[in-house]
Order: structure tokens, then C-alpha cells, then sequence
């Protein structure tokens, strides 16, 4: 078995570089190319978002989960792998032809047509996407150094090609071209560990069923986020898809970093699990809680507090509209982190991915019914979106919390002991924020220099005051982590 800490710092990594190269790029191209250009690839970017998942039909979570029941079986492993890329290849291929008949009429906008075509290419590549393979089989350092080079890649690419506002047709031929590319290396990759093996046909239809329940549960974000951006693009403003895509980009980027640790203790916990193990089970969801929690709530509530200044540095003034929207996806992303663990860890990780998909559903569709009255009034603007969202998601976290406190999962306090706790906590940045920006005298969001020395200041003085009250606090995830860095100190 490898070292989950190992995995884990692989998977950090991964998810670095994530964040790193979109910061070099998305400013970048949020300044060369025109409003209009950005919001068109962000309309067509939306819409083969919502295709490339049912392309790939829940195979990745579901992939996941069955190669890690039977990671000491090669004859299971090369069944369960046989079966699935083969399902993956029937619905790709479907999938991807009825998205190109669909959109040959959808739209009369000949740049937006081709961006519809190009990035909806990637799905038609689905069945190489499995990544779900190298995560069973905790391949995080190949992961990483694949993920640095196709990154490399990317960016040496979008600034040799994409020069002048009217260069989005060959940003999106990047992106598409590179994502393939990517599936291709994990394709080659793990190929090395596995054999095709005959699968019967009634074998792939017997489990079509499960694959279905599983694609609804794994694709839950379109009932959320995406069907927000789906109503947003049928606004009169063609700016308001790209306020979006902006806000959601600076949040969930940085949400996902610290969402790392997190993911990479999946295969471990359904390995407890399958053992019978369900101490060693609950520590790990503890101890993964109280660290994502640690890192998430106070990032949310600084980016809440920051948000307009993180938009126009992020993006340029020229979106100075979308400061409100990532303020209010900050506070999205702390419901968002809370469902991430009930859901994924507990609910989900013990087979229950039925009743999981039933929340999200009633989750969803009280999404639906409050974004339809907003676009029957004609109300457009992104930040009413996200706040039908968050009332959406509410609920979904109420439900969970029902269902395992009712089939007592997991002792859920320490949980939201920890949660809590972060919280309180993080609302000391507030009044920081407040009075550096009355030393400074900021009364603009121009960025000049005495504005960004502001903003570093407020970052760095609520890093300070909230370490320093979690050391007082004698908080256990603060401890733990201080005694890693000394003893790698005392080894160096």
C-alpha cells in the first residue's frame, strides 16, 4: 500500500499547478481578448461542460471505488476495467453526436457555432479518460509530473497563439487539443496494468443501471453551478456569463488546492471500510474534516471580504461587476465544503450513493423552480443565481445530516465542532479588513500600488492573527501541522 502522506502531497501538488497556470493564463487572456470573444468561449464552455459529463456516464467515481474493493484481484481488475472502458466508448460516441446535431442549429453566431464544435470534441474522447484508474491505484506522483507537463504546455501554447482579442478560435483549439492529449498519457500509462479482457453484452447493459445512478450522483454540479450558468447564458447581457465564470474561476480554484487532501482519502477510506475497520474509518473522516475546514473557512471568508479586489487584480477593471458574484460564491463555498465531506466521505464512500442522488435531486430541483422564477421576471444578474444556489445546497446538507445522524454513520460533533470553531474565528478578518483599508484610504478599486500593498497587508495580518488564536486556542489541526514541519526540520 503507498503512503497516503506521500499521495496526499502528490495530490496537493496536482491541484497547485491547478491553480498556478490558470493564474498565469486566465488574467492574461481576460485582458488580450475582447468581452465579447470571452463570453462567447464562456457560453460554449458552459454547454460542453454538460456534455463532456454524460459522455462520460459516472464512470470515474464509480471506476474509482470498484478498483479499490479489488486493488489484490488482477482478474477483477482487468474485468472491471474492460467493462467500463467499453461502456465509455459506446457513450461517447453517442453522446458526442447528438451534442454536434443538436448545435448545427442551436445558434446563428458563426464564432460561437465553432466554439461549440472544438470544445465539444473533448467529449467525444471521454472513453481515454481514465484517471479513475491511476487514483485506485494512487499513481499521484505520475499524476503530478504528467499534469506539470501538459500545463508547461498549455501556457508555452496560449501565449505563442493567442495575441489579439479575435484569437479565441485557437485558445479553444488549445484547450480541447491538450485535454486530449492529457487522456492520452493516463490511457498509455496505466495500459501497462491492466489487459482487455471479452465482456459479454448483457454484462455491460446489467450495468448500465448503476452507472446511471452513479452518472446522476457525480454530475449533481449541473442541477447547481452549471445550471445557473446554462440560464445565465440565455440573459440579455453576454457579459454576465463571463462575471460568472470569473468568480466561480478565483473561488473554486483555490477551493479545489485545498480540496486535495481530501479526495486522496477515498480509496483509503473505502479500503477501512471493506475491512471492517470502521474506527481507523472515522478518524480519517475526522482528521480530513477538521484539516479541509482549517484551510477552506478562512480562504472563503477572506475572498468574501476581498472579493472585488481579488476580481480586478484577477481579471482587469474592465469586469469590476464581477467583485460582487466571487463575494458571494465565497459564501457558496463554505456550504459547498461542508457537502463535500458528508456527501463524498461518509454517505457515498458507504454505498449509498441512491439515497445521496435523491438529495441532490430535491436539491436540485428547488434550484430549478427558484432559478425559473428569476428568469421568468427577466433577472439575470449572476449574484441572484449563486443565492438560489446556496438556499439549494442548504437543504441538500440539512438532508444528509438527517440521514447520518439516522443511520448513525459517523458521530457528526467533532465535525461541526471544528467547523464552528474555524468560522468564529475567521470573522475577526472583518474588522482587519476595515481598518487597514481606513490607514490606506481606499476609496476606489483602482489598482495602483497603495492599493495592492492594502490588500497584501489585510492577507498577511489575518494569516497572523488567525494562526496566532488557533495556537492560543491550542487547536489540534495547528498542533499536528506544526509538528510535521519540525520534524522534517530536525530530519533536514
Amino acid at each position: 500500500m503507498k503512503n497516503i502522506k506521500i499521495n496526499a502531497l502528490a495530490s496537493i501538488m496536482v491541484n497547485i499547478l491547478n491553480i498556478v497556470f490558470p493564474l498565469i493564463t486566465n488574467p492574461y487572456l481576460t485582458r488580450i481578448l475582447s468581452k465579447s470573444n470571452y463570453s462567447y468561449f464562456n457560453t460554449a464552455n458552459t454547454w460542453a461542460s454538460f456534455v463532456i459529463p454524460l459522455a462520460a456516464f459516472g464512470i470515474y467515481n464509480y471506476g474509482i471505488r470498484s478498483i479499490s474493493k479489488v486493488k489484490d484481484d488482477k482478474d477483477q481488475i482487468n474485468y472491471v476495467f474492460s467493462k467500463l472502458f467499453y461502456i465509455s466508448v459506446i457513450t461517447s460516441v453517442s453522446i458526442t453526436a447528438c451534442y454536434f446535431v443538436f448545435i448545427s442549429v442551436g445558434t446563428n453566431i458563426e464564432n460561437l457555432k465553432i466554439l461549440y464544435y472544438i470544445l465539444g470534441i473533448q467529449a467525444l474522447f471521454q472513453f481515454l479518460n481514465i484517471e479513475w484508474m491511476n487514483e485506485a491505484y494512487e499513481n499521484y506522483t505520475f499524476i503530478l509530473y504528467k499534469t506539470l507537463f501538459i500545463r508547461v504546455a498549455m501556457l508555452v501554447s496560449i501565449f505563442a497563439f493567442v495575441k489579439t482579442e479575435d484569437d479565441i478560435i485557437p485558445y479553444a483549439i488549445i484547450m480541447t487539443a491538450t485535454t486530449i492529449f492529457n487522456y492520452l498519457l493516463s490511457f498509455l500509462w496505466i495500459k501497462k496494468e491492466v489487459s482487455f479482457v471479452k465482456i459479454e453484452i448483457k454484462e455491460l447493459i446489467s450495468s448500465t443501471k448503476a452507472l446511471t445512478t452513479m452518472l446522476l450522483l457525480a454530475n449533481a454540479n449541473m442541477l447547481y453551478t452549471l445550471l445557473d450558468r446554462m440560464f445565465i447564458t440565455k440573459g440579455p447581457d453576454e457579459n454576465y456569463i463571463s462575471y460568472y465564470t470569473i468568480a466561480s474561476s478565483i473561488v473554486m480554484l483555490i477551493a479545489s488546492v485545498l480540496s486535495g487532501a481530501i479526495n486522496v482519502s477515498l480509496p483509503r477510506l473505502g479500503y477501512y471500510l471493506g475491512k471492517k475497520d470502521y474506527k481507523s474509518y472515522e478518524n480519517l473522516v475526522n482528521q480530513g474534516a477538521s484539516l479541509f475546514y482549517f484551510l477552506i473557512i478562512p480562504t472563503s471568508i477572506g475572498i468574501m471580504i476581498l472579493g472585488t479586489y481579488a476580481t480586478v487584480i484577477y481579471s482587469s477593471e474592465k469586469y469590476l461587476e464581477a467583485g460582487i458574484v466571487t463575494s458571494i460564491f465565497a459564501i457558496r463555498t463554505i456550504i459547498w465544503a461542508i457537502e463535500l465531506i458528508l456527501g463524498k466521505q461518509i454517505i457515498f464512500i458507504n454505498d449509498f450513493e441512491n439515497k445521496l442522488t435523491s438529495f441532490y435531486f430535491i436539491g436540485g430541483g428547488v434550484n430549478i423552480a427558484l432559478n425559473s422564477i428569476l428568469y421568468f421576471n427577466n433577472i439575470f444578474k449572476p449574484e441572484y443565481y449563486i443565492g438560489t444556489t446556496i438556499i439549494a445546497e442548504g437543504i441538500v446538507v440539512l438532508l444528509e445530516v438527517l440521514f447520518i445522524n439516522k443511520h448513525k454513520l459517523v458521530s457528526l460533533k467533532t465535525i461541526f465542532t471544528t467547523m464552528y470553531k474555524y468560522s468564529l474565528v475567521s470573522l475577526g478578518f472583518i474588522p482587519i479588513y476595515y481598518l487597514f483599508k481606513y490607514i490606506f484610504n481606499i476609496n476606489s478599486y483602482t489598482i495602483n500600488l497603495n492599493m495592492l500593498i492594502m490588500v497584501c497587508s489585510v492577507i498577511a495580518s489575518c494569516g497572523l492573527y488567525y494562526l496566532i488564536t488557533l495556537f492560543i486556542l491550542k487547536d489540534k489541526t495547528l498542533h499536528y501541522a506544526v509538528n510535521i514541519v519540525k520534524g522534517k526540520l530536525k530530519r533536514n
